[in-house]
Order: C-alpha cells, then structure tokens, then sequence
C-alpha cells in the first residue's frame, strides 16, 4: 500500500474574526459541498468570541480543516494572506464567515477551470442576503471578462466592478500567487480583482451559487467611519492616509509586473496617467492632509 499523500485540487481559505454567529452555517455550507477535494483553512484574527472552540471543534471532527489561530489582530488584508499562503491545491478561493456558498458552487467552478485553460478566474452569480438569509435583490456583476487582449480585461473591469463578490468565486492559486494580494488599504480587493485581469479571463456562471450577506457587522455596510475602516484594513496605524495615492501606485505597479504584451503595458499606463489627473483634487487634498497629520495640525 503506498504511503503517499495527495494534495487537495482546491483550498478555501476562511478569514474570521469574532465571527461566532455565522461560523457554524458557514462551515456547514463550505463543508457540505458536492465537490470534496479541498482542505479548509479557517484563520482566526485574535478572536475574543466563541469562535476559536467552534473552530476547534469542526477541526477535531473533519480533517480537512486546518486551523489557525492568531494572537495578534493583523487586519484583515494579514488575516486574508494567512489563509491564503499555506495552501496547496491548484485552485483557490476565499469563504468570508458571513457568506454562503451554493452547494454545487466548486463542483461547477472546477468543471469550468478544468475546462478553460486562458480563464483565471470562474464565479456564479450573486444574490445580496440580510442577516436572517433572507433575499434583499439579485446582484448583476458584470464581469464576464472573455476579451483576448488583457488591457481589454483590466479597462472594462474598472468600468463594471461594484461590490468584490467576484472575490469569492474560484481562481488559479500559480496566477493569484503572482499577485499583491489584498493590501493594507481601502478598497485593495478591488485592485487585487482588476489585478487578475491581467492574468487571464473571468467566466460568470449561469446559476446563483454565492449568497453575499449585508449587516450591520460586515465591512461593507458602512465606509464612513474612519476608526473602523482603520481597524479593519490595518489596525497598526492610528489613519489611513494617502489612500487614493496608494490605490493609482498599485495598479501601476500591476501593470508593471504582469507577463503582458508591451502594447498593453503602454495603454494601460497611459490610461492610468489619465486617472490621476481626473482625481487630482482628492489626491491634492490628500496631500494636504498628510501634510497637516504630519504637522499635528
């Protein structure tokens, strides 16, 4: 009898912080998945809820589950990497603790990886939940990205993009790999999705297979208070600043770094020249007030 051990095909990493309302049905519905190949890799950001025993206790009864549990509470862009870098499967895809996954939704994303090689990424439709499940609207993500020219892919997803639910759906880990990743500022899932489009194409599915829940607790909900987007994205600094700033530099160095064709390098950095000038005011402002933070003004 060989002693080998095969890698799962897929990893689903599981970010959680004090996520101990929806953690056991989202465990179960990420756990129950027609689709069995996988391991689970739960990373829990220094939760001071229940949710370290109920993680442990998924762990004790299924081995695919590998769990993490932090000390300190790195934001959630550490917390999102966590999960991510010790995975091994060829594909990958991120489980937020509030959401729910269809029960075919791997089985059919893997089936649609394994039989298009130039698509990057695979996501079924979305539904919008509240915090009872029930259903709040059918959202349309408009990222069917099937454009053979990459900077093609990247213009018309800055255009599209609205929520990061695509986020969500199930990607090649040798392409996220080569990736920033999500970073510690605003809105960085959203560079990291346009990021991919530099890598391959996006493929939406026909069926609903991911449920997005809207709640008071979720980080989507409310953007305008600034202490907790700051504990949220990276707990180590007392602001962000220069967010916009950062956001235009990402995706300069995206295009910089992505195996594309110089063409498309030339377009899109033009493009990106174009983007800093029609958001010259809110990077002037942001400037000033680096400049008056700095100051202690």
């Amino acid at each position: 009898m060989s002693n080998l051990v095969t890698k799962p095909r897929v990893s689903i990493g599981m970010p959680v912080y004090n996520g101990e309302r929806y953690l056991e049905e989202t465990l179960r519905a990420n756990l129950a998945q027609t689709y069995e190949d996988f391991e689970l890799i739960i990373a829990d950001n220094a939760s001071t809820d229940r949710t370290s025993q109920i993680c442990q206790d998924f762990a004790a009864s299924d081995a695919r589950i590998k769990y993490l549990q932090g000390t300190v509470n790195v934001g959630a862009p550490g917390n999102y990497t966590r999960c991510f870098e010790p995975s091994v499967g060829e594909y990958f895809r991120w489980a937020n603790v509030d959401d729910l996954p269809a029960l075919k939704s791997l089985e059919c994303c893997v089936n649609a990886l394994d039989q298009h090689s130039d698509t990057v990424l695979v996501y079924g439709k979305t539904k919008i939940i509240d915090e009872q499940g029930e259903l709040l609207e059918l959202y349309d993500d408009m990222l069917d990205l099937q454009e053979p020219r990459a900077s093609e892919r990247f213009l018309r997803c800055l255009k599209n993009i609205g929520l990061s639910n695509v986020l969500f759906g199930l990607m090649r880990r040798e392409s996220l790999v080569q990736t920033a990743l999500i970073g510690n500022y605003q809105a960085s899932d959203i560079n990291l999705i346009v990021e991919l489009t530099l890598y391959g194409k996006f493929r939406e599915l026909p069926g609903y297979l991911f449920s997005r829940r809207m709640h008071p607790g979720c980080s989507s909900w409310d953007r305008s208070e600034d202490s907790r987007q700051v504990a949220f994205w990276d707990p180590s600094k007392p602001r962000l600043l220069m967010q916009t700033w950062r956001a235009i530099y990402e995706y300069f160095k995206a295009v910089y770094r992505a195996p594309i064709p110089l063409s498309d390098k030339r377009r899109l950095n033009y493009y990106l020249c174009k983007k800093v000038y029609w958001a010259k005011a809110s990077l002037a402002l942001e400037t000033q007030q680096l400049i008056k933070y700095k100051l202690g003004l």
